[in-house]
């Protein structure tokens, strides 16, 4: 059986056996599967199933045959940090980009220059899954919540940690970066200086993403490309 043919779809808990709410409605009600259809399902860990509708209840749609075809261990974690930006549209835009490259997490910040301080995180969950399912992913991009700055700094610790400065004349470090790497990314007014030396005094390294000055959402999209690369 050509798996990739068949339609993918994501059930966080494999042992449930069936799905629902927005899985169910892709799955009935655009797709119009059946009783008898095989389907792909991931639990968005790197696990890849194929099964069958084994019937469809109370908007339910109940699976079996259940036959594990893929496991991929998960590399070290790639992580962007970044202050949404204030559109929420480009919000969901970045979000979906960003699980398509592939990234691990995405934590949302509060700078002092931040535009937008709250997030609907089910919301973007829905178009995360959505962007992991059209690509093919198997490891499904997990959202943080959202932290003051001081706060992130405190809770989170990388071994290879990045902030894209316009003013940093570098753009690619040579090395090949080993362990958990992290990105982070300024709101459209930037850092200011005094969220900079903080930055700094936890050792994030300054890197360029090129001469132009870009969107929140345009950076974040490609500083996460480069560390998943490994091109920074």
């Amino acid at each position: 059986m050509k798996y990739r043919k068949l339609q993918l779809f994501y059930l966080e808990n494999i042992k449930s056996d069936y799905l629902e709410g927005s899985e169910y409605n892709h799955c009935c009600n655009v797709l119009r599967k059946n009783q008898g259809d095989k389907i792909l399902v991931t639990d968005g860990n790197g696990n890849l199933y194929s099964t069958e509708i084994e019937k469809i209840k109370n908007k339910k749609v109940y699976l079996h045959n259940w036959e594990k075809t893929i496991s991929k261990n998960k590399q070290n974690n790639t992580c962007v940090a970044v202050a949404p930006p204030k559109s929420y549209n480009r919000l969901e835009w970045m979000v979906e980009k960003l699980t398509e490259i592939g990234i691990s997490k995405i934590i949302f910040i509060i700078t002092s220059k931040s535009e937008r301080k709250k997030i609907r995180k089910e919301r973007l969950e829905k178009k995360m899954i959505s962007a992991m399912k059209q690509c093919n992913s198997l490891f499904k991009t997990k959202i943080d919540e959202i932290y003051n700055l001081d706060l992130f700094l405190k809770k989170f610790k990388f071994k290879n940690k990045f902030i894209a400065d316009i003013e940093s004349s570098s753009i690619n470090i040579k090395e090949k970066n080993k362990g958990d790497s992290i990105i982070i990314i300024g709101p459209e007014g930037d850092f200011t200086s005094v969220e900079k030396s903080l930055l700094f005094e936890e050792g994030y390294k300054k890197i360029s993403l090129g001469n132009m000055i870009l969107r929140t959402e345009t950076a974040a999209v490609i500083g996460g490309f480069l560390l998943k690369n490994k091109g920074i």
